[in-house]
């Protein structure tokens, strides 16, 4: 074989595996993470920070949600409600009950459920979607007869498999096509009333700054608009974390921070009208952290006590 037909070949051959990697399909989108967009509107209990809601859509089997203690009334249903960044043609949804506390808890896992979807609002317009039973500790995919356009998904938990005082979900997941474009996201630039006291975002392209009064935390990052992947520093530059928080459609930013990459707790709160006033702004957030007005330095987590 000639140097110049070995090379030819060598090129086609690279080609046709070019063109072969471009013809797979690419992988399924959870369009219910947090990560993608997902948000919890509202949900009927947790136990605690360390078992959110979040956890459900948080991407990691190391989180679960468990219910909070039972009232006289009883406890079921157990439900939630979560907005997607657009409209879906869902196919697809999976209740994953692998990392439940079954062990210490047998029986905990949630079991019938009941989902409905809405185009229309997160409060109305709901349709029955399919009701089914998850399985005990263990993965579930329910495939759907034919797709379903939602917006809203309302996931209810009717059921466990015994356990007389709670229920614990580890994943939801749900897959489809979108239908048409997303829509403008709301102004992510303001004031927020969290459960860490005031919180503001400032947003330039992809970029995200802000500041909060607990502790005089600096927070910067990247968005799309929706999702803030963002790092908090507070304690002059001592401690530090990251918080993954998304921005709902109605102006409700919620998600979950992190230290040492393990999840805290969740982080949530509504956005104020644009007159409230802040006791920080970024830039002095900033410096008391240890940053110059535009250089980011390295952090350390560290322990810390929010």
């Amino acid at each position: 074989m000639s140097f110049s037909r070995g090379l030819t070949l060598l090129a086609l051959s690279g080609l046709l595996v070019l063109a072969a990697k471009a013809a797979e399909p690419a992988a399924p989108v959870n369009v219910l993470a947090m990560k993608n967009g997902g948000v919890v509107l509202a949900h009927t209990s947790q136990y605690d920070k360390e078992f959110p809601v979040n956890a459900m859509i948080d991407s990691s089997l190391e989180n679960y949600w468990a219910s909070g203690k039972p009232s006289p009334g009883g406890w079921y249903p157990q439900s939630f409600v979560i907005e997607m960044d657009q409209v879906y043609a869902l196919e697809k949804l999976v209740v994953d009950n692998r990392e439940t506390d079954e062990r210490d808890y047998p029986g905990v896992s949630a079991r019938k459920m009941r989902f409905s979807v809405s185009t229309q609002s997160p409060r109305e317009g709901w349709q029955l979607l399919v009701t089914t039973d998850a399985l005990q500790f263990d993965r579930k995919e329910i495939p759907l007869l034919y797709p379903v356009n939602a917006r809203w998904l309302k996931v209810e938990v009717l059921s466990n498999y015994g356990h007389p005082q709670f229920v614990e979900i580890n994943e939801l997941e749900a897959y489809g096509k979108p239908v048409g474009r997303k829509g403008p996201f709301p102004d992510p630039n303001g004031v927020y009333q969290t459960n860490y006291n005031l919180l503001m975002l400032k947003v330039d392209g992809n970029e995200v700054t802000g500041c909060y009064e607990l502790d005089k935390g600096y927070v910067y990052g990247k968005t799309n608009g929706r999702v803030f992947d963002i790092h908090w520093i507070e304690h002059k530059g001592e401690e530090s974390g990251t918080a993954l928080l998304v921005l709902s459609s109605g102006g409700f930013l919620n998600g979950l921070w992190y230290e040492n990459g393990v999840m805290k707790g969740p982080w949530f709160g509504n956005k104020l009208p644009d007159r409230t006033r802040i006791d920080c702004d970024p830039v002095s957030a900033a410096m008391g952290v240890g940053f110059n007005a535009s250089t980011l330095v390295d952090q350390d987590s560290s322990k810390t006590n929010r």
